[in-house]
């Protein structure tokens, strides 16, 4: 009895396996219903959104109506009559004939400059009348002349007297008619000036009004739009590019490798690549996937070799990874953007003829850049064959003293602005210069830092070791400053010769 209570039966396993799988059942199952309340949250939101999307369409529909009433012609929404300007039953058909109708022979295409027409004839009238004014004056004077002309021979020209009198009584009477009727007109055309002036300004009100709140919407629309756009490439980082070739071979000793690609592919050498593993979730995603970059040096039909520039040491070259570069594909031509100051290797000197001799050397072409003078070097617009928008180091205008750097800064940043846009509307990817270099498989040929020729803090990444374990180490910053032995007789430095070791030649040569 006690030797068959110590062992394990059927019974034992299959109530061991029942249980495990219990468990795993009941982690399914609340998997399941996790995944139904994101679903019922994501549909009442998704119902939430386009309630309020249906709300602002009514409040837009009641705001145009109100514009129209305002106007002063008491049509529908949908008979605003854009394209129909000869149709007076649509609203900008009855403006125009309003224009037409109350404007007579100064009317012009728009109230405000029929107004305008409408002004420069008052003005006209009123410099008339002013003339009439002065015209009577000058006749009053005459008048009172002649009166005193007529006194002094009242008895010998009395019939002449009365007959002048009465002509010019019968003179001022017309004029005094002409110019009552013309204050008439001018006081009319007045009054409808105000009320002109003041339908003017009460519609200009309004449309201000709603203009600033439609841009103010648009603009959180945009502003929300390109956040989660943001979002969303953050946390997908999906990739459609494809490798361009596969590593068949590895020699980690002479630090070179073997494509599947070659001459017939229109590869050339210097083309460098980006290395990813062979079970990479997609290349062209981020820096983290790259494990190697490696430079094209010989190229036959069907194959060709390249030596490994850099390499990470927990994640070894092996045949079957695959190799990219975002400038290079067989039989295809590549178009980029780039805008910014072009700092390859971070020495503080541009190296935009550096830049332009590796899109060259890959085949690729530039179809938009911006120099350093913020002016366009190439300016053929972003279109659909656009593939990457560069974007590359841009100093902040703020914090730039001279007035010529500082307008340079800021066109820079409104053709990188203007760019950015239309990447939007093509749908083309924005990179960081950083990125787009890794991607490529770029590896700068800098190796010392050179005092004096860059005003950037240069941190060495070999320095001073620490005397004990636990002590901390310091600052390793270097200042830029130089020994005195190495300046001892600049007049005799040396310069190289421009030959290479052969130990680095890699059978290449």
């Amino acid at each position: 009895m006690a030797a068959s209570a110590g062992k394990v039966t059927g019974a034992h396993i299959w109530a061991f396996f029942f249980g495990v799988a219990f468990f795993v059942f009941l982690g399914l199952w609340y998997m399941q219903l996790r995944e139904r309340e994101e679903l019922v949250a994501n549909k009442k939101a998704a119902e939430t959104q386009a309630s309020t999307a249906d709300t602002a369409l009514r409040n837009r529909i009641d705001e145009i109506s109100a514009l129209i009433k305002m106007v002063g012609h008491d049509f529908d929404v949908d008979q605003i009559g854009v394209g129909e300007l000869d149709n007076k039953t649509k609203v900008l058909g009855a403006m125009r004939d309003d224009i037409q109708t109350y404007g007579g022979d100064v009317a012009q295409e728009t109230y405000s400059a029929t107004i305008a027409k409408l002004r420069d004839e008052f003005d006209s009238t009123k410099q008339k009348y002013d003339q009439v004014q002065d015209e009577l004056e000058q006749q009053r004077q005459q008048y009172l002349a002649l009166q005193d002309q007529y006194n002094t021979r009242v008895g010998q020209f009395q019939t002449q007297t009365n007959d002048a009198k009465s002509d010019l009584q019968d003179f001022v009477s017309t004029k005094e008619e002409m110019i009552a009727t013309k204050d008439t007109e001018i006081s009319n055309l007045r009054t409808q000036l105000a009320e002109r002036l003041l339908e003017l300004e009460t519609v200009k009100e309004a449309y201000a009004q709603q203009l600033k709140v439609e841009e103010d919407k648009v603009n959180k629309l945009v502003f929300l739009n390109q956040q989660l756009t943001e979002k969303i490439d953050k946390i997908q980082q999906v990739s459609y590019e494809r490798p361009d070739g596969i590593i068949t071979n590895v020699d980690n000793a002479q630090k070179l490798i073997w494509l599947n690609i070659g001459s017939r592919d229109s590869l050339t050498p210097q083309v460098t690549f980006s290395v990813y593993d062979k079970n990479n979730q997609g290349v062209g995603r981020s820096q983290e996937d790259i494990k190697a970059q490696v430079e094209v040096t010989r190229v036959w039909e069907d194959r060709a070799e390249a030596r490994i520039l850099t390499a990470d040491l927990y994640r070894p070259i092996a045949p079957g990874d695959e190799v990219y570069s975002p400038i290079w594909e067989a039989g295809r031509t590549f178009y980029f953007s780039f805008v910014g100051f072009i700092d390859l290797d971070g020495d503080g000197t541009y190296d935009r003829d550096l830049l332009h001799d590796i899109v060259a050397s890959s085949g690729a072409e530039i179809d938009n850049e911006v120099g350093d003078d913020g002016e366009w070097l190439v300016h053929n617009g972003v279109t659909a064959n656009t593939k990457f928008i560069v974007i590359a180091e841009i100093p902040d205008p703020t914090k730039i003293q001279r007035p010529e750097e500082k307008e340079q800064a800021e066109a820079i940043l409104a053709k990188r602005t203007e760019l950015i846009n239309e990447a939007r509307l093509q749908g083309t990817k924005v990179l960081s210069l950083n990125d787009f270099l890794a991607f490529t498989g770029f590896k700068s040929q800098r190796r010392l830092y050179v005092p004096g020729l860059s005003d950037k803090p240069y941190t060495l990444k070999a320095g001073s070791q620490s005397t004990s374990v636990n002590e901390s180490i310091g600052d390793r910053t270097s200042t830029g400053r130089v020994s005195d032995i190495f300046n001892e007789n600049k007049s005799e430095q040396k310069t190289s010769s421009g030959k290479t070791s052969g130990a680095f030649r890699s059978g290449s040569y």
